[in-house]
Formats: structure tokens, sequence, C-alpha cells
């Protein structure tokens, strides 16, 4: 690993990094150094890296511009984490970086031709071309969508932690610069409880990286704050305002949601760039991104520099690059005054000072090698011939925004100041405070008395003390309205290179003027068209050069162009941290720990964990079909009703009969609502006269157990009672044609045909322990389902997995047994079937009792029943035996045209290891599912592939083997 190259200055004031340590990363295939402290843009400029990315559109080299994660030129990818600001993502060891949106390489980017064809793209031209043929749309989108994106999202990448906390307190303070904890001070003095954000990783604001600041006044204020009543949140993003002031904010992997009396929006501001011939050249950065990189990391923007300034924050940049022995190739001041107090010292340093002039280009292929210069008329326009200034870095400190997208989305109603071309809000709504440098105050002492003001007000809100006197607030006025200008309004510049307005879009001035001329002249509709602002830095670098273009194109003033509406987040942020907690309980069977200790991998099942498969799904049914399997189905809804009244409210429940049912019977039952539509299926035995013990769905449990209870409060609950068994039984499938073998071992029961026949329930002792056992078979085979004691659920399943040694037993997943349900071709309630799927479509008529004098779902039944449903439930098998259509994919029908109608989807799918073929159930118009052997297609991966019809079991239509 080599050694910093000379761009590392040595050690400076103030800085963050250790320089007693070093670590290593990489960045586009190659190690670099860097010290902990560093970001991955200080440490990329530290070696003389220049290009961090390429752009949107044209796919042009882009370097480090604001240092404060506002615009998209820096964003890298991480590991498998796309689009992270590396200006604000500190270094770590063997950290892998690597570029975005450039191909074969970031300095060889094929893409950059595109900017040979930029005449033939437009503004919009892709709502213009490629519009016909129709059928070559989805080609064009492809390339388009490759050719242009940002970082790639690595879709295997494992779920991430994400927590959430609740906040409360009096007053909120979002900021942590000198006005921020000013105001939370004056907040707490007063007797508030006081929340303090900052999205840097320290308090301070501007202190910690100006020259200009006063070290003696941060630590003070630092001091305070800590023996005060604050709770201070750092690297912590605000993301919006909500009703109530309700803030969310996040830091890290952690959404803070937080809830306050009163908010101090000392916000601060943005730094924004100006609009002249190649702005987006890597090399050209705004002055507060140089300050950043020379105070915090001591690390120089480049050897030779251009300063270009309208304000005092260019002399003072100017005054840290020479006192860090960074050459200056000139200070170019668009103002006629030259009365900076460093401007004696730079003079006398030799530096070519220009004033009345300003930068109307830059020159370089990469990267910057010269700027132009000119001298400006009093409208700001270039008078003359420019002048050419060699150097390899330009620093602009032209202007600055105050950062109150936060306050526009409490409700803020934005105002343009002309004479200092800054926008403020007035009115701010009641509750609400602006204060420091988002408030239009610029010198130190004014922004520490403005966040004091605002945090009395706050406190005074809150009837915690008295508001300060008028007098003192016309007084502050008076001083805030007697600084300095601070920001340029020119954007004029001569004809020639690209002027980007906007960076994340690659958006132009000329393409602004385009949009305008084609009737896109309201800026929501111009945003809209030109995607200006829609980018990473969702307006931070561009709105305001944006409305200012707008409002000279049009003539009219930038009020009157107005603004585009903010809308939170403001800051990026991740899916996952907004992604809400899942708060419902996770279940286990009492043999939970047993899965896990066999290497069972887990599924989520409702509310429940289930084995999937214990390694091998394929082994697991041929052991079922040929020797025995056992299976945990303890996620079952098990409910039991008793009373005499049991039987009327079944056959009110259910679309089947039941009255007949005769003790120690087994009979299979459907539930609809009163649309018709399948709620839930399952088994319900009658074990005596008065009481009747019914299964349910895993995942329809609780919906079932809701609506039994939802009936019997609302007038068909007489005499009966009804009792949720789902947690008190474990149940456990013995599965396979020595199924009766094993259980023999385990009861004295006589378990042959004629004494417990097909669909019978019997009550037994099973290794010792009560249990009611089901012979039903679900999977085709011969099986028995044993409903035991939950307390004793896992000695009867070790007692069963010891006798079935003899026979080969081994215990099955979930996997297995949907393959041999389907071999079998029983449906899913829920997979098989939605919220439109009626019992007659679904396969389940002969289940459906019209004669009943009613039930739930008769007259939409009855309906239905008249024409027949128009889609049916079927089975099919693959033309090709070895293709698995994927569940969901569309089954359609070519028409003459080219076309696809989409007549039905696939529900369910697998192989089936005995049948050795591809099968699965499907929706189908009735027209074709009646007909067996009618052959369909299925869209997959672009390709159509066949299937045919199939009716009835798959495997062993006779039923032999489960009644055997």
């Amino acid at each position: 690993m080599s050694d910093p190259t000379p761009t590392r200055l040595p050690e400076r004031p103030g800085e963050i990094i250790d320089r007693t340590r070093q670590v290593s990363f990489t960045f586009n295939g190659e190690i670099y150094p860097a010290h902990p402290g560093d970001t991955i843009a200080s440490a990329l400029s530290a070696a003389g890296v220049r290009t961090f990315s390429r752009s949107f559109k044209y796919h042009r080299p882009r370097g480090l511009l604001c240092g404060a994660g506002h615009c998209p030129n820096c964003l890298v990818q991480v590991g498998d984490e796309p689009n992270v600001r590396s200006c604000q993502r500190a270094v770590e060891q063997d950290m892998d970086v690597n570029p975005q949106n450039a191909w074969p390489s970031l300095d060889q980017d094929v893409m950059s031709l595109a900017g040979l064809g930029d005449r033939f793209m437009p503004v919009g031209f892709y709502y213009k071309t490629f519009m016909k043929p129709s059928q070559l749309w989805p080609h064009y989108e492809q390339a388009l969508r490759n050719a242009a994106g940002l970082g790639v999202v690595d879709q295997g990448t494992p779920w991430g932690a994400y927590d959430k906390q609740y906040l409360h307190g009096d007053v909120a303070v979002i900021g942590g610069g000198p006005s921020g904890i000013s105001a939370a001070l004056e907040a707490a003095e007063a007797g508030a409880n006081v929340l303090l954000f900052d999205n840097g990783p320290q308090l301070g604001g501007h202190l910690r990286w100006r020259s200009d600041s006063d070290d003696t006044s941060r630590k003070d204020l630092l001091e305070k704050v800590q023996s005060a009543r604050i709770e201070v949140y750092t690297d912590t993003d605000v993301l919006g305002w909500y009703q109530d002031n309700w803030l969310a904010a996040v830091r890290g992997d952690r959404l803070f949601k937080a809830r306050a009396k009163a908010i101090v929006f000392a916000t601060g501001t943005i730094e924004v760039p100006t609009l002249f011939d190649n702005n987006d050249l890597p090399g050209i950065l705004l002055g507060s991104a140089v300050q950043r990189l020379l105070n915090l990391y001591g690390v120089a923007p480049g050897r030779r520099v251009v300063v270009v300034t309208a304000n005092r924050h260019g002399w003072d940049l100017a005054a840290d690059l020479l006192a860090a022995g960074v050459e200056l190739a000139a200070i170019v001041d668009e103002r006629r005054t030259r009365d900076h107090p460093a401007s004696v010292d730079l003079a006398a340093a030799g530096v070519p000072i220009y004033n009345g002039s300003a930068l109307t280009g830059a020159r370089g292929r990469k990267a910057v090698s010269a700027a132009v210069i000119s001298e400006i008329d009093d409208s700001g326009n270039p008078i003359g011939p420019g002048r050419v200034l060699s150097c390899d870095t330009i620093a602009l400190s032209t202007g600055w925004e105050p950062a109150l997208d936060l306050l526009y989305t409490a409700g803020g109603k934005s105002v343009y100041q002309e004479n200092r071309a800054e926008m403020s809000v007035d009115p701010v709504p009641d509750g609400l405070y602006v204060a420091g440098s988002a408030n239009g105050a610029d010198l130190l002492q004014a922004r520490v008395e403005d966040g004091r003001v605002a945090g009395r007000l706050a406190a005074a809100h809150l009837e915690l003390t008295e508001p300060p006197p008028q007098q003192e607030l016309d007084k502050l006025a008076l001083e805030l309205s007697k600084e300095e200008r601070r920001t340029s309004d020119r954007i004029s510049a001569p004809d020639g290179k690209k002027r980007f307005v906007c960076f994340c879009e690659d958006v132009t001035d000329v393409d602004v003027d385009t949009a305008i001329a084609e009737g896109y002249d309201s800026v929501e509709l111009l945003k809209r068209y030109s995607t200006i602002s829609m980018g990473p830095c969702q307006g931070k670098m561009c709105s305001v050069n944006a409305l200012r273009l707008c409002s000279r194109i049009k003539g009219q003033s930038v009020q009157e162009t107005g603004r585009t509406t903010s809308r939170p987040p403001t800051t990026p942020v991740y899916l996952g941290v907004l992604a809400g907690q899942n708060m419902e309980p996770v279940q286990v069977s009492s043999i939970h720990d047993w899965h896990l200790d066999r290497g069972a991998s887990m599924m989520v099942a409702g509310l429940w964990l289930r084995p999937e498969h214990y390694g091998d799904a394929t082994a697991e049914v041929n052991n079922v079909r040929n020797r025995v399997g056992l299976i945990d189905v303890s996620p079952l809804g098990k409910f039991q009703l008793t009373g005499p009244g049991a039987p009327d409210l079944l056959e009110r429940l259910y679309i089947n009969q039941w009255r007949n049912l005769r003790k120690g019977r087994v009979r299979y039952g459907v539930m609809c609502n009163d649309e018709g539509v399948v709620l839930d299926d399952g088994v319900c035995a009658r074990v005596d006269d008065d009481t009747w013990y019914l299964s349910t769905t895993s995942t329809g449990a609780g919906t079932a157990f809701q609506w039994i209870q939802w009936w019997l409060q609302s007038g068909w609950g007489g005499n009966v009672h009804l009792t949720d068994m789902t947690e008190i039984y474990s149940a456990f499938n013995l599965a396979g044609p020595h199924s009766r073998e094993v259980l023999r071992k385990l009861t004295k029961r006589d378990l042959g045909n004629k004494a417990f026949p097909y669909m019978r329930i019997r009550r037994t002792r099973v290794a010792g322990v009560s249990c009611r056992v089901w012979r039903i078979g679900f999977t085709g085979e011969l099986s028995y389902e044993i409903h035991v004691p939950s307390s004793a659920g896992l000695h009867v399943w070790e007692a069963l997995m010891e006798a079935g040694g003899e026979f080969g037993i081994a215990p099955f997943g979930v996997e297995a047994q949907r393959v041999l349900r389907l071999e079998k071709g029983h449906l899913i309630v829920g997979q098989d079937t939605d919220a439109m799927s009626d019992p007659l479509g679904a396969d389940m008529a002969w289940a459906v009792k019209l004669e009943k004098p009613d039930f739930l779902g008769k007259r939409s039944l009855e309906r239905i029943s008249v024409d027949g449903p128009h889609q049916r439930l079927v089975g099919f098998e693959m033309t090709r035996k070895h293709i698995v259509p994927e569940e969901g994919l569309q089954i359609v029908k070519p028409q003459e045209n080219g076309k696809l109608n989409i007549i039905g989807w696939i529900s369910s799918s697998r192989f089936s290891p005995t049948l050795k073929k591809s099968i699965g159930l499907c929706w189908l118009p009735s027209d074709i599912g009646s007909e067996p052997g009618a052959t369909f297609t299925i869209y997959q991966d672009g390709r159509l592939e066949e299937a045919r019809v199939h009716h009835g079991p798959f495997f062993d239509p006779g039923g032999e083997r489960l009644k055997s």
C-alpha cells in the first residue's frame, strides 16, 4: 500500500482524522489508503482521485461537488449497497467501493458517446420517439434503463435489522449549528425538555469546518448542552414533518418517531452552484466542500485553485487555501468592492484579484484544466473577450439557499426576497420557528442571537416563560436586514458548451428553454416533464437555478413563477427503515426445537414457523409414498363446538350437510362468505351427540375462529359453545403404506379397516397418552392424524419416530406435503383460491348442497349455478414434462396480431417425483377447463409453453391407497 499523495496536507487544527492509524479500502478495483475519520470521498480526494461517478444521461465524468451529501456526483456502490453518499460514509478497513453507471470502466465509459448525439435526445425525447412500432417499445425501454440509472440493487441481499423508537419532548430543535444549540439552550433554561437533532457526527454545524468560526464559542456551546435538559441525536436526518408536530427522523437503521409541542427549524443553508459552460467537470467544487476537505480531513482540493465568489465566504475560503499552502490562481468576485479583511494579505501574497468579473466557463475533457472569466456589467452580462486562467480546481462560493424544505412540508409559505436573492417563509405556522442561517442570519453572532430568540419564543408558546420584548425582536430584525447579501442571482452566460441546471438528471438550460417553449411553463409541469429536482438531490442543488431561469425566460419575477411542492422524505432513506415492525407473535409448535436440532429449514405459515423441509424434499416425498413419514401439522386450526345447536350452526356456516353425520364419522367441509367466496376448508368430526371437533387451514385459523364467533354473537349461537383448541392440541400426520404398522406398536386400538375405516375419528391412547386420531388422507396415502395434548407432544412424536424406525420412518415438511397433495389434485385455500373464488368454479361443486334451506353464500351460488362459473380450477400437465412453470404465471391466448390475451393463471405447480413430470393446478375459462386433454399456453420468461388439462387426481385416482 502506497503512502498518501501530496494532496494530504500537514496536520490542521480541528481535523477529525486519526493520522496515527491507517486503513485501506478498494475503489474501482484499486487499493487506497485512508485514516480513521476519513469519508470515502475525502480519502479518494487525498489520493488524487477526481472522478467519482458518471452522470445519469450523458455519462459525463463527475467529481466531488458539495461535500455535504446533497448532490448525486459522489454516489457510489459499497458492497451490495447502492447509492451511498461517499462524502458522508466513513471509510472502513477492506471496504469494497465501486463507481456506478459506468461501463466497462469509470475512466472509459462507452455510454459517454451519448453526448455526441445529444441533439437527438432533447428534453422529453422518450415521450416523442420509439413509439412505433409498439412491439419494439419493451426493447427500447430496456435499452434506456440500462443506459441510465444509478446503483444496482442486489436482490440476494439478506434483510437488515431495523428498529423504531418513540421520542417525546416539549421543544424539538432541528439543526445542531450555533443557532440550533442556542435555541435548545434557551428553551431548556426556561424549563422545556428539548430534543436536538443534527445530521452531522458532532454538533457545531459550520463551526466545525469554517476557519472564520470561533472554536472557543463552539466549545462553550457544547459544554452548556451537556449540562442542560437536552437530548442530543447526532448523525440523525429529520425526514419530514407531519400533522400535530410529528417528526420522522432516522439514524442508521433506527427510525425515530418524535412528537413535540413546538419546533425550531435551525436547518442552515445549502451552498448552490451557478451556471456556466461545463459546470459539471470534476475539479469544480463548492466552497463549503473545499473548506470541509481542508479543515476536517487535511486534504487540498487541487494544486492550483481559482476561487469564484460573490460574498465574504469566498474570501474566507481563499484565506484558508493561502494559509494551507495551496496555490491560488486567482480570486474572481462579481462585486466591484474589495472590503474583506483578507483581501490585503491575499493581494500582498501576489494572488491575482478580479473584481466585477464572473466565471463564464470551465475547460477540460475529463477534469478542469482552465477557467474562463469575463468582466460583467451591472446586469451581470459578460463584457468583452474572456480571460483564460490555468488551474485544476475551481472553488465556487456564489450563493446559498436556506434549507427550508422541512418547514415547507409543515405548511410554511415561500417568499422570494429579491434584495437577497433567497427564499424565506412568511407566515410561519403557529408553534413553529425558524432561526439562524435558514432565517437569513449570516454572521456568527447574529445566528446565535437569532437562535436564542427562537428558543425563547418556543418556550413562551408552551407558557414556560414570557416572550422576548417587541423591542428586542425589532432590533434583531433590523440587524438581520443590514447583513450583506450572500447570494448572487446572476445566470447570464454566453452561448457555448453545456450548462447543467440539474446534475441528477443532466438537464441543461437549453432543456429548460425547450420545455417552456413546448408549453410546460408551470413549474410543476416543468419539473415533471424535464425531471428537474426529481433525482437524488430532490432539488437542493438545482431548484433555485431552475426557478431563476424559468422566471427569466417567462419574463416574470421568481415569486410569480413560484416553487414546486416539497414533500417528505426530504433526505434519502432505506425502505427497510420505513417498513412497519411485525407486531404479531411468532408461534411455534411444541416440538419446534426437535425440528431445529434435525436441521429443518423453517418457513413462515401465517403466524407459525413450520419445517419446510429437512434437506431434501424430493426424498421426503418418495419416503412417504414408499415407506412412512411423519409431519407436524400443529398449526391447523382446531375448534370444538358443544351443545345441541351445533348441527344447525354448521349447516349455516358450511355449504355441505351435517345433520346426518353419525358419531365417529368425519366429513370434509367448505366455508363461504355471504357472497359465495371460499373462506376456508377442513374436516369436521362428530365426537358424540353434542360435541363436534373441526379443523381449518393453518393460515386461516384465526380468521375462521373470528368468523364463527361473529355468527354466534349475531344470533346463531343458541345452545352452542365454541372453544379454540389450536394451541391445546399438537397434531401429527403419520402417512404412508406402513403407517398402520407403526401406530399399532403404540396403541391397543384395532386399526383394521373394519374397526377404523377411512374418514373416521377415534379416541385412543398413543404411547400412553389419550389422543384424538383421525383417519384422513390429504397426502393420498394411508394416514392417521394424531391430536395430542401439547404438553405431551414431544413424547408422542419421539415415540412415533422410534416405533417407525424399522419401517424407514422420516419426518417430512410442508414442501413435500404440498407435492403429495398436488399429486392427488387437492387444492389449498388461499393459494389456489382468491377473493373471487367460489366453490362451483374451484372444483368443489360436489360439496354444494343448494337443497339446504339456507347457508352463507347460498343466494350467490344459486345465481352462479344458472350459467355456471366463467372460470374453473383444473389440473394440468406440461407437454414438456421437465418444465415447471412458476406459480402466478399467466395463461395466455395468442392473437392473430401477435398480442397475447390473458385468460388464466397458474395457482400451484411442482415437479412430481412420483409421476416424473410437471403437474399443477390452474384457473382456466370454463370452455377450455371442462375438456380433459385440452391444450393451453403459459407465458414463461418470454416464451410460450404448452400444457394440457387434467381432471381428477394425478396419482391413485381410485383412492385405493388411502383406503387400504
